[in-house]
């Protein structure tokens, strides 16, 4: 019960500093959220003024009983706002094809009004529903069309618009049941300016006091650990208004629910109404304001104060604004140089900017955000993480559920960051006079949740599929150096990135990246300490492995081809991306068809004057460029030439520390300030 009782906490503290939240208030004791879709006016005297349609979807606070808050068949009133078959005496009149419950809402309204804690609003709202016209002013109104025999009219099928009732109520087979309309109240009383009774906190109090006088059966609440009121039934609609599914329940008196270890479900566990109630709701509300939803599956994040805490699944890198990189104030930030010296270009290209490169900027700047967060926590307040789902429309169950200090969070965090940033592809939008281009960024951070699930499954990603991806990511991610990235993931990602020809360029391009990232992760927190180790963000020409040289060979020989290609305005694959799937099953075997290909285009490069490739670029020396990728293979192969006389077998499959290698070589051609020749320079016509 340890999460209940952080979110109890959470609310008592969220209460007692007056923290509100327009969109998605902190619901009193004894209420409930749901979507209202008429209003009805009326005066001090229950006398009728008007009604008006609800835009769509609008969620109302109305006081609730245990029962009705979760009732989903049989009768069970709300006390105030309710149905029309519950506040409507002449429902049935007019055609209504549900069973009516309006005696039972009278019955319950009047034991609130004759209490010692009524309000008059609510009596004014008695005398009008006792009057029996609730659905004939609604018909006067306009808001409810009859048909021919004096019957709500269920479908619309005259020409013009549709009255607005038919824009808000769900259908049925394009029909409506007008019973199921949610009828709320605004009582206009003169001085009074919360005419609105939903939004009324004197109508809130009232109901909480008198709900508080009815209950009497009492019991041990194991998270007050005293004996108080003991809740029967617990709320839902934790994640929409919706939803029915919840975590507490024990309705399953013939199943397997407690029988077996307990005779009855208190003696399994016993909660208090009041806890119940504000926890659910402190819950409610937490996922509504910082909740990071992966359909039915939501995660949480939260300190006990109602502080914003940023989510493990969340993708801070996108919070940001990476066009506006000259205005940031980067002054924590390592390499700060690194993040200013590539600015965008004035003019957009079809195909990808690789000189617009940030570096390891990205990362120690998304690190600075997360850091802000943490500065404005106390150093002993505890942050809660919790992750729910429901297989079933009625049963939820917490999948996760962590506990930490702020300094240990945070420093989870950033070991993720350390430990899994990789260059990520990103595509930004960039205001460019009227109109606004696409640029391509690549950032040092570590891969989005969602990235890792595209690219794990590709088009195989099913939602059963995420959800299990994100519940098997989230330890990893909370967790700190000591959770590890599982295998499978990273072998899956490898695949998906060696097959260039399964996807479009783009997602190619953000695949390798995510492989890259997750397998760098991995070997850093690698179980066998022997086995662990750390991968700079640049290219490392000291890497003697035989698969990171192999990396860097296909990469020189793609860039290669890929420039030739350029300067006779031809746009098709490389032989190197073609051949990639074969060359990491036979590395030597491939490069030896693929060395014989090269042939052509080298002869492409034999020219000692300059040659546009593109409207913006020109290759100032396309021979001296031709020269410094034959040394480069030649230096490449003389180490793999090393590695053979030790005895390495050069043709055995590559594993994924060959993407390390080819992906840092291209980004060390990508990124104009790590070259050591100006072969490329911009043209000024």
């Amino acid at each position: 019960m340890s999460w209940m009782q952080k979110l109890y906490r959470t609310y008592e503290s969220i209460l007692e500093q007056g923290v509100t939240d327009d969109a998605e208030p902190l619901t009193p004791v004894g209420h409930t959220i749901q979507n209202a879709h008429i209003v009805i006016v009326i005066d001090g005297q229950g006398n009728f003024q008007t009604a008006r349609v609800m835009p769509p979807k609008t969620a109302i606070l109305l006081p609730a009983t245990e029962s009705s808050e979760n009732r989903t068949s049989g009768e069970a009133p709300h006390p105030l706002a309710d149905k029309i078959q519950y506040v409507a005496k002449d429902y049935a009149d007019y055609g209504g094809e549900k069973k009516a419950y309006f005696e039972g809402y009278l019955k319950q309204l009047k034991a609130w009004c004759e209490s010692p804690f009524a309000h008059p609003k609510v009596q004014a709202v008695l005398h009008y529903v006792a009057k029996g016209r609730v659905v004939a002013d609604l018909v006067e109104a306009g808001i409810f069309p009859l048909d021919s025999y004096g019957k709500v009219l269920n479908k619309w099928e005259t020409e013009g618009d549709a009255p607005p009732i038919f824009s808000v109520l769900p259908k049925t087979k394009g029909e409506i049941e007008f019973g199921s309309a949610l009828v709320c109240w605004q009582v206009e009383i003169a001085g009074d300016v919360h005419s609105q009774t939903w939004t009324d906190k004197t109508i809130q109090r009232s109901w909480a006091d008198y709900a508080a006088s009815e209950k009497a059966e009492k019991g041990f609440c194991l998270v007050q650990g005293e004996e108080t009121v003991i809740s029967t039934m617990h709320p839902a609609k934790l994640r929409h208004t919706g939803d029915k599914a919840k975590l507490i329940s024990s309705n399953d008196t013939a199943g397997y629910t407690f029988r077996g270890r307990f005779a009855t479900a208190e003696e399994a566990a016993s909660v208090s109404a009041d806890v119940s109630a504000k926890a659910h709701s402190a819950l409610r509300w937490l996922i509504s304001r910082q909740g990071i939803r992966n359909g039915d599956q939501v995660t949480v994040a939260w300190a006990i104060s109602g502080k914003p805490i940023p989510s493990p699944m969340k993708d801070i890198s996108a919070e940001l604004n990476w066009a506006d990189m000259e205005n940031w104030d980067i002054s924590a930030v390592e390499n700060p140089d690194e993040a200013t010296a590539q600015r965008l270009p004035e003019n957009s290209e079809a195909s990808p900017d690789w000189s617009v490169n940030i570096g390891r900027a990205a990362a120690q700047i998304i690190k600075k955000k997360l850091h802000g967060y943490q500065a404005e926590l106390k150093e002993h307040e505890q942050i809660s993480l919790i992750m729910l789902d429901s297989a079933t429309p009625g049963r939820m169950a917490l999948t996760y559920y962590q506990e930490f200090l702020p300094a240990d969070y945070f420093a989870n965090l950033d070991a993720w960051i350390d430990d899994f940033s990789w260059y990520q592809r990103y595509s930004i939008e960039v205001q460019n006079g009227k109109k606004i281009d696409k640029r391509t960024q690549w950032r040092f951070v570590p891969p989005s949740p969602y990235s890792i699930a595209e690219a794990v499954y590709g088009k195989s990603l099913s939602d059963t599929l995420k959800k299990q991806l994100y519940a098997r990511l989230l330890p990893v991610i909370a967790g700190g150096t000591s959770v590890p990235i599982p295998e499978d993931l990273v072998q899956k990602s490898f695949q998906a990135a060696c097959n260039p020809n399964g996807c479009e360029n783009w997602e190619w391009q953000r695949n390798i990246g995510v492989a890259c990232a997750l397998y760098k992760g991995w070997r850093a927190r690698h179980h066998d300490l022997s086995q662990r180790r750390t991968y700079p963000m640049s290219l490392d020409p000291q890497n003697r492995s035989r698969d990171y040289i192999f990396g860097r060979l296909l990469a020189v020989a793609e860039h290669l081809e890929r420039t030739a290609l350029r300067i006779a305005n031809e746009t098709r694959a490389t032989n190197a991306e073609n051949y990639m799937q074969r060359f990491v099953m036979r590395p030597f075997h491939t490069w030896e068809q693929l060395e014989t290909n090269l042939k052509p285009y080298k002869d492409r490069l034999r020219k000692d004057y300059p040659v546009r490739i593109s409207e913006k670029f020109v290759l100032t020396s396309p021979i001296g460029f031709l020269n410094n990728r034959e040394n480069e293979i030649n230096q490449l192969i003389c180490m793999l030439d090393d590695l053979k006389q030790e005895g390495c077998d050069l043709d055995k499959p590559l594993e994924p520390e060959f993407l390390l290698g080819y992906h840092s070589q291209k980004m060390a051609y990508r990124n104009k300030s790590n070259q050591p020749e100006q072969e490329v320079t911009e043209t000024h016509e």
